[in-house]
């Protein structure tokens, strides 16, 4: 029994160390490729030498003696312990590395990680640790310094690659670091970033929390070009952060999104600079396949939002003062570069609020007042309310009847709306206390 346990173990410790020869650090998660022996289970490569207690360095190999860069385990790493085992290659022993037996070349190897833009290869990433707070330009590219440093573009120009150990290391190489990268770092710093058990279980669930596009960094369908965009980002003052508004303040890849139409609108629709051929009406500008017809009412700010409820409009104050609004796409009154208190005036000062109806000035606006004065501030100031209430009010008038006995029945159903300009003492004082001796 003894002996068979031991041959049970052998058998799934081999499957899964040489799958563990198609891994490719860096690399962004693929499907797996077509394969002969696609029947074959799926052996988590990592959760088996974790298990086994095997460090991260065995494997995972510098291209040079200096180098952070990692070359993808080959042979050489596997057979340090399971010589016998390539002597003679099976086909269950290949299929989890090759899609061809046997095989042929390093063209039939399997990519790995298994889920090619499916999975985050980090554990978790904050944009907001890592971001300069002073936003400082590249006088080279003229973008902002901390993202150009991480983020290459392709040789298309088209999309943003996502950084390596070369990049981090500029960092994390330094001392006091963590996790420290390095020509010799140790499973404790490789786990600092990444946790491989969980890159190639297709049963964990938080990586299905990253959209895909955000993964892979492309919508389906959609064509895009940084490079184009950076050829006139002086002349529409364009910034990584003009798109990508909310990145600084990110904390986890699951808040990370790309830019939503109404970025896309905010130029494309509103900007009387831009040439005909590259605004929203032209669907060809950014689709794929062909597409016709009136422009959806989310590519263009003509068209009301549905959210834009009666009750929105009440309620919106907290949407508009959030970082990021994008009110000024429609409301053209307001700037971007605005600050929120900023941004409310803009709107408020031109346009009533909806709660001044007619009978606000007369009847409802000093019960409203009283209660909330600071956001009476939003528009008005002290001399605003002296203006009026330094002449006598309607009530008043003619003032000699009012002033006899008129005032009596309004002072006795709202004394507090007196009190807004009279005291007892310099007012009610006068008669009343003459009566009451």
């Amino acid at each position: 029994m003894h002996k068979l346990l031991q041959h049970l173990w052998l058998l799934l410790v081999v499957c899964a160390v040489a799958a563990l020869a198609a891994q490719q650090p860096g690399s962004q998660p693929m499907a797996p490729a077509a394969s002969p022996q696609s029947e074959q289970p799926l052996f988590l490569m990592h959760a088996v030498h974790k298990k086994a207690k095997l460090d991260c360095d065995g494997c995972h190999v510098a291209v040079n003696e200096k180098s952070v860069v990692l070359r993808r385990p080959g042979h050489d790493e596997c057979t340090t312990c399971h010589q016998d085992d390539f002597d003679t290659p099976k086909p269950s022993m290949c299929a989890p590395c090759h899609s061809t037996f046997p095989p042929k070349n390093a063209g039939d190897l399997v990519p790995y990680p298994l889920f090619k833009k499916k999975r985050a290869i980090l554990i978790e990433f904050s944009h907001a640790q890592h971001v300069d707070p002073m936003g400082r330009i590249d006088p080279q590219t003229h973008s902002r310094a901390d993202c150009s440093f991480c983020h290459k573009l392709d040789q298309q120009g088209a999309y943003a690659t996502f950084p390596g150990h070369t990049e981090c290391t500029a960092c994390h190489s330094k001392p006091g670091m963590k996790p420290m990268l390095s020509p010799t770092s140790v499973s404790s710093d490789c786990r600092g970033c990444h946790s491989p058990e969980e890159i190639e279980n297709p049963g964990y669930k938080q990586r299905h929390m990253i959209a895909p596009h955000v993964v892979s960094g492309q919508w389906v369908n959609l064509k895009f070009s940084h490079a184009a965009h950076f050829k006139v980002r002086d002349q529409y003052q364009l910034q990584c952060t003009t798109c990508h508004d909310d990145i600084t303040a990110s904390k986890g890849l699951t808040s990370l999104t790309l830019p939503k139409m109404i970025d896309c609108v905010g130029c494309h629709e509103t900007s009387k600079a831009l040439p005909v051929e590259y605004r929203m009406s032209n669907c060809q500008v950014c689709h794929i396949d062909d597409r016709s017809g009136p422009a959806p009412a989310s590519h263009t700010r003509y068209v009301k939002p549905d959210f834009h409820t009666e009750s929105f409009r009440q309620h919106h104050s907290a949407e508009a003062s959030a970082p990021g609004a994008k009110c000024f796409v429609c409301h053209t009154n307001v700037s971007p570069q605005a600050a929120a208190v900023s941004q409310c005036q803009a709107c408020h000062q031109v346009m009533l609020p909806i709660s001044h109806t007619a009978r606000w000035r007369d009847d409802l606006h000093g019960k409203y007042a009283a209660i909330d004065r600071e956001n009476c501030s939003t528009c008005h100031v002290t001399d605003f309310c002296s203006r009026c209430h330094n002449e006598l009010p309607r009530s008043h008038i003619p003032l000699p009847l009012f002033k006899n006995g008129g005032h009596a029945q309004l002072a006795m159903e709202n004394k507090r709306s007196c009190f807004a300009c009279h005291t007892y003492q310099d007012t009610c004082a006068e008669c009343h206390a003459r009566q009451g001796r």
